[in-house]
């Protein structure tokens, strides 16, 4: 299978909060050293889960790894995006989906908390 990563915002109205998305994407794709990582919003901002899917279900990638880029298991992650996910393998049966999980609890957070702490002085 050939895979395309899907990283999946939230969406915002601001140009600032677009950037600093699209930063984090093509800074994953660097990491990964793949170029098939792409940026969707789960509302609000373009372009959308669905036309990012549709791009992807137009090339060989066959295998999709939808990772959110939210904090926590919220409504969102338990509700919005399985129901969006469900509607998309109905629509592109020939695509698998896997939904990864939130950044969440992992102890890196902290890490990255009290760097910002000792930043401030």
């Amino acid at each position: 299978m050939t895979k395309a990563v899907v990283l999946l915002g939230h969406g915002s109205k601001s140009q600032e909060a677009k950037e600093d998305f699209e930063f984090i994407v093509k800074l994953t794709q660097e990491k990964l050293a793949i170029d098939n990582v792409f940026g969707a919003h789960m509302e609000i901002a373009e372009p959308s889960l669905e036309d990012v899917i549709s791009k992807i279900s137009e090339t060989e990638l066959n295998r999709v790894i939808i990772i959110p880029y939210f904090l926590y298991k919220g409504n969102h992650i338990k509700f919005d995006i399985p129901k969006k996910i469900a509607k998309l393998e109905q629509m592109y049966p020939n695509l698998s989906f896997e939904f990864g999980t939130p950044i969440g609890k992992d102890p890196f957070m902290a890490d990255l908390l009290a760097k910002k702490v000792m930043q401030m002085g």
